[in-house]
């Protein structure tokens, strides 16, 4: 999908045609060789337009080079260029919406989804991760929301390692698209990945917020969330924000997407340590490759 001729990783326009062949209407992309944090500049669109012309739902902010991304907690995250597909997307929930936790899982849905069309396996971590089937970072989600006087708005980011070599990994626990699969770094589309990104994520939301007060757990997409969650059925460790631990096995989610620990303890927040992972549906049988 990505021409020769444009020097960006992404051209908005093509991206816009191919979202329509899938039925989805997108609004005009933003997409540049680089920016700051594209949370950040999105945010800041956000509260400008809340001044004057609201900016569209499901707008979208990337770029080729995030030089001072963060995620959760303020962790920064940062990439060599090229290497990483990093955007975000404004959601626009109506009134009284309350299901905040259930977006980064739907954002998690929807990545474990696109990296298994592009041939890479990969898991679900609660709250905000997709790992490979080993346990590796492939991508980080990271949602805000804006509280405007016209209702709250989500910001919602994600970073995922495209085109990443063994030598650009921030850290040991990490891998990327290009490593999974053993192609070189230049042959992972990042048009292809958003787009299937977004074919997932967009319907998804709007399950979500077509439930309203019902009980989201009974979704197909809450479903697909668990069926993919290495979380769940795993022994795991769970930092408070506190500062506190929890130690037990991940039983489930609440119907706000809280963490059931040992069927008696709902977490909203934590950095969760898998200590015995589950056994993973969707891992594949292992080859040399």
């Amino acid at each position: 999908m990505n021409s020769q001729h444009n020097s960006l990783l992404v051209d908005v326009d093509s991206v816009r045609r191919t979202a329509a062949d899938r039925g989805l209407t997108l609004p005009p992309l933003i997409w540049d060789d680089t920016c700051t944090s594209t949370n950040d500049e999105l945010a800041q669109l956000v509260r400008e337009g809340a001044a004057g012309s609201p900016v569209p739902e499901f707008t979208v902010r990337g770029t080729d080079f995030q030089n001072a991304g963060h995620g959760r907690l303020g962790r920064t995250w940062t990439v060599p260029a090229r290497r990483s597909l990093t955007w975000s997307i404004l959601l626009t929930p109506p009134a009284g919406f309350s299901q905040w936790g259930w977006i980064p899982l739907i954002a998690g849905e929807a990545v474990h989804s696109a990296v298994a069309e592009a041939g890479v396996t990969a898991a679900i971590k609660w709250p905000n991760d997709v790992l490979t089937v080993e346990g590796k970072k492939l991508c980080g989600i990271l949602a805000r929301v804006e509280p405007l006087s016209s209702g709250p708005k989500i910001v919602l980011g994600m970073g995922l390692n495209t085109r990443l070599e063994p030598a650009d990994l921030p850290r040991e626990d990490a891998s990327s698209l290009a490593i999974e699969t053993g192609v070189d770094g230049s042959d992972i589309d990042h048009e292809a990945l958003l787009v299937s990104i977004l074919s997932t994520l967009i319907p998804c939301y709007r399950e979500l917020v077509e439930y309203g007060d019902e009980d989201f757990r009974d979704s197909r997409t809450a479903q697909r969330v668990r069926d993919h969650m290495v979380t769940l059925g795993s022994r795991v460790r769970v930092e408070k924000p506190d500062g506190t631990d929890i130690i037990g096995t991940a039983t489930g989610l609440d119907s706000g997407a809280d963490l059931i620990i040992d069927d008696r303890v709902s977490l909203s927040a934590g950095d969760v340590h898998h200590l015995r992972p589950a056994a993973s549906p969707t891992a594949p049988e292992r080859s040399d490759r």
